[in-house]
């Protein structure tokens, strides 16, 4: 080991922990919405690949060394990493793998154990800042572990969000592990003879590197200032959703609705302008029912927040229902993902009951999450809704024959890299071999948020309130 090999190991250390504690922290700031971030694959491919680069000076050090022991456990922990990236990056590009998440994450997990047991206990514990390594490495995974094992358990710990919570707080104090390392080649450093002549081809290696280095860095800051910007961008829409989604709050009736197993489901609903008074002049009027499902808490409703104005009110008479949604959870359709569809259809049907819904003119929509949502709502449910407007979702079409007598208009944006568009286009096209007539709309050069423009499209609401059961 050279002096040079050491400020090279150092220097992709630092950068993979720089890169840790910036995606950790916006982790923190988004929760979950940062998979949803148009530039975040690209982010997460290199640096994954700059760990990588990280990775192989310290195994080189392990076997230079002869910690075998060590040198192999990591070579293997690092393996059952990549394979467990790998499955996150089809994913997030396609959507694929959503089956293969948790499981290549416990191997990575046991593997990263039996790492952490040998920097504790081969002779590589000789080394205090590695022997300090090993036992964060272990507690960190030791908790990890126990989180998932208990949330699997625990379907409220996902739907309260406490999982995301300890997963984000323990990645973050995880991701400063790879500093004990630097410690320990600093001490190393200290003690280090001067470098003999390098020969010419450890020069050239050296000149590689180093342009490896460079590039890395301008890599991991370019993409580290457009994910700031897209991040920034996503919280001020954050805010701002959360200023229209309060105002709906104050101008909806909150509601709970319990089942006969006990569990509740927290829920908005906005009544026909002048419902009240109506009803006491004795109208017997039924109006339609608009389930509006949110992509997240009761941010997303955004039809919801169109006829939460007046003078849609008015042109559209109708119940609008938006059932919360929990961290951690979904409407259905979304493999891995717990759902709470059961519950929402159970109080769909107690409103039925309790006002004069007119039942044969049900519909559903939704955004992204809530996309996924209408889809899977009206193959579960055919019965239950004579209309559906899935923005951004994908479903099942091994049941389209289901929904063929259903109205959809579907939309999606040809760019959209967090819900393949793949998704609507194999629903409508299942539903048309079925013999339905869904109406699909795909906007061109567009990714993930296209609302603005579905909201534009001339007849939209409109042809969903001319929709009936026969």
């Amino acid at each position: 080991m050279n002096k040079s090999f050491y400020h090279f190991a150092n220097f992709f250390i630092i950068l993979i922990v720089a890169a840790s504690v910036f995606q950790g922290t916006l982790r923190i700031l988004l929760g979950p919405a940062i998979f949803a971030l148009e530039s975040f694959p690209i982010w997460f491919l290199v640096t994954n690949a700059i760990t990588l680069a990280g990775s192989f000076f310290l195994l080189k050090y392990y076997y230079h060394k002869k910690y075998r022991i060590t040198f192999y456990t990591g070579t293997i922990a690092i393996l059952a990493g990549l394979c467990h990236a790998g499955v996150i990056y089809i994913m997030l590009t396609s959507g694929g793998l959503v089956n293969y998440v948790m499981p290549t994450l416990f191997l990575s997990i046991g593997a990263n154990l039996v790492y952490a047991i040998s920097l504790m206990a081969s002779r590589a514990s000789k080394k205090i800042w590695l022997k300090t390594a090993g036992y964060s490495i272990f507690l960190t995974g030791l908790v990890t572990g126990a989180a998932l094992l208990w949330s699997l358990n625990n379907q409220e710990a996902q739907l309260d969000g406490s999982l995301e919570k300890i997963i984000q707080r323990v990645s973050l104090l995880g991701s400063l592990i790879p500093l004990l390392y630097i410690l320990n080649f600093m001490g190393e450093q200290k003690v280090l003879k001067e470098d003999l002549a390098d020969t010419s081809t450890q020069r050239s290696a050296a000149d590689s590197v180093k342009v490896g280095a460079f590039l890395a860095l301008c890599t991991t800051l370019v993409l580290g200032v457009l994910i700031a910007t897209e991040a920034s961008s996503s919280l001020y829409w954050q805010k701002q959703n959360a200023k229209k989604t309060e105002a709906l709050t104050r101008l909806a009736d909150a509601r709970t609705f319990v089942d006969s197993k006990g569990d509740t489901l927290q829920y908005l609903l906005l009544k026909p302008l002048n419902y009240d008074t109506d009803m006491l002049n004795g109208d017997t009027t039924t109006y339609p029912l608009l389930v509006n499902l949110p992509y997240g808490g009761y941010e997303g409703a955004e039809i919801a927040q169109i006829l939460s104005d007046d003078l849609y009110r008015k042109n559209y008479p109708s119940f609008v229902f938006i059932p919360y949604c929990p961290p951690g959870s979904g409407w259905g359709g979304i493999p891995g993902y717990p759902d709470i569809d059961t519950l929402v259809f159970s109080a769909i049907q107690a409103l039925d009951k309790e006002f004069p819904i007119d039942t044969s003119r049900r519909y559903v929509t939704g955004i992204s999450r809530g996309g996924y949502g209408s889809w899977h709502f009206i193959t579960t449910r055919p019965d239950m809704f004579a209309a559906a407007i899935p923005v951004c979702g994908a479903g099942d079409p091994q049941l389209a024959p289901a929904v063929a007598d259903v109205a959809v208009w579907a939309f999606h944006g040809e760019e959209d890299r967090n819900v393949p568009v793949s998704g609507s286009r194999n629903m409508v096209e299942a539903m048309e071999k079925a013999g339905g007539d869904p109406r699909y709309t795909e906007f061109k050069g567009e990714g993930h948020n296209i609302w603005h423009l579905v909201r534009e499209t001339p007849g939209l609401l409109d042809w969903l309130f001319a929709q009936e059961r026969e």
